[in-house]
């Protein structure tokens, strides 16, 4: 019984945060991914849950609910891409958003290199970094649970990552162009993209605010909503079944992988595409994983800093930018494109108008959904990739 109220409380506390920042417009500028963890973490600080419900009730709760948020979200997440669409859309930006991801995975791989006498399991901890600043933070989760890596770093990293992203962003939205315009040329303006019929297509993905969960609610697309979920549950049976073919020590990552392309291929057939709210159905998903996640943290790795892995995600950061910047300056990409898709790949789909909005450029809005989804579609690839890849190289 009290496993199932402690899941029930894990599965409703975002509804809760959604309630409270749809009321609260400083709250809703924070973000409900960001208080959903946070609130986890407060939790777990504040409270001696193990004490409460049981150290063994709790951990099995915590992991069983976390890995199937983020095996259902994925697909969730998605299903209403038009992928075809968005690479049609994309141009030239996609040359720039590939300079993007080969500079996260090179400076990754690199890191790795250079930090693996200080970190352990640095193999894990450069795969989930790939997969957080190429495609996001669902990535780095589904990564997690594909190498198996270990649940203390996961927990650690996605900390960082929220403090040092912000820093990025904001970054991003003051500094940078100034700095980078040094280097790179202007952006000419063709507008191809400027007030585009087809902003339609990526409302759903660029909404951050709490308001877009209020779909959910609507009694008219509740039974699209439930099947969605179905078609999401059966991708991911299809995907057990796939790794029960495969050895035990590769079953995790050909989960998550065939997980991944069954959503894909789901997306192609228009009747799933046009399912309603699958995609905020799969986000309320990512925020039941980060509460529950935010719940494990043991709090020491906070007023503890691991000064050796932030340095690490921080130099993943830096480097990378520096890296894109300058193979942009010789493929003569301009500035706002480089800004674009170096934030496609760091910060993902939602903050996208947020960065066009910074440049004072709503040209690019559309070619950077279309590089941001791409980097989610194949994040999780690339992060798996990198994980084995500095494995064989540097050991585990």
């Amino acid at each position: 019984m009290t496993a199932v109220i402690t899941a029930l409380i894990c599965l409703l506390f975002p509804a809760l945060l959604i309630l409270l920042c749809q009321n609260s417009r400083l709250l809703d500028k924070i973000g409900v991914v960001v208080l959903a963890f946070g609130t986890g973490i407060a939790l777990s600080a504040g409270l001696d849950l193990p004490q409460l419900i049981g150290a063994e009730t709790l951990t099995g709760v915590q992991t069983q609910l976390s890995e199937i948020a983020i095996a259902l979200a994925l697909p969730l997440l998605v299903f209403s891409i038009d992928v075809k669409h968005s690479l049609n859309m994309a141009g030239d930006t996609m040359k720039s958003m590939a300079v993007a991801l080969f500079s996260v995975m090179l400076i990754s791989a690199c890191g790795a290199f250079l930090f693996q006498h200080k970190l352990d399991h640095i193999w894990q901890i450069a795969g989930m970094s790939v997969g957080a600043y190429t495609g996001g933070g669902p990535n780095m989760a589904a990564i997690k649970t594909a190498i198996e890596a270990d649940q203390e770093i996961f927990v650690t990293m996605t900390t960082y990552d929220i403090l040092l992203s912000a820093l990025y962003l904001m970054f991003v939205m003051t500094l940078a162009k100034p700095i980078f315009s040094l280097l790179l040329r202007p952006f000419e303006s063709s507008g191809v993209h400027e007030d585009s019929h087809h902003d339609h297509k990526f409302a759903h993905l660029a909404d951050e605010t709490a308001n877009s969960y209020k779909t959910l609610t609507q009694v008219k697309t509740l039974p699209q909503t439930l099947l969605a979920l179905v078609v999401s549950a059966v991708c991911v049976g299809a995907a057990v079944a796939i790794a029960s073919l495969f050895p035990q020590s590769m079953s995790s990552a050909v989960t998550i992988i065939s997980i991944t392309s069954l959503g894909l291929a789901a997306s192609f057939i228009p009747y799933v595409r046009q399912l309603a709210n699958s995609f905020q159905l799969g986000m309320y998903l990512i925020l039941v994983f980060c509460f529950t996640m935010g719940t494990m943290t043991d709090t020491s790795i906070i007023t503890n800093l691991n000064l050796d892995l932030f340095a690490y995600i921080g130099f993943i950061l830096i480097g990378s930018l520096m890296l894109q910047a300058l193979i942009c300056k010789l493929l003569k990409i301009d500035i706002d494109t480089f800004l674009i898709t170096s934030s496609a790949a760091i910060m993902s789909v939602p903050f996208i108008p947020v960065i066009a909005g910074a440049l004072k450029n709503r040209e690019i809005i559309i070619p950077g959904f279309a590089a941001a989804i791409a980097g989610y579609v194949i994040g999780n690839y690339l992060g798996v990739a990198v994980a084995y890849a500095t494995r064989s190289l540097v050991g585990g």
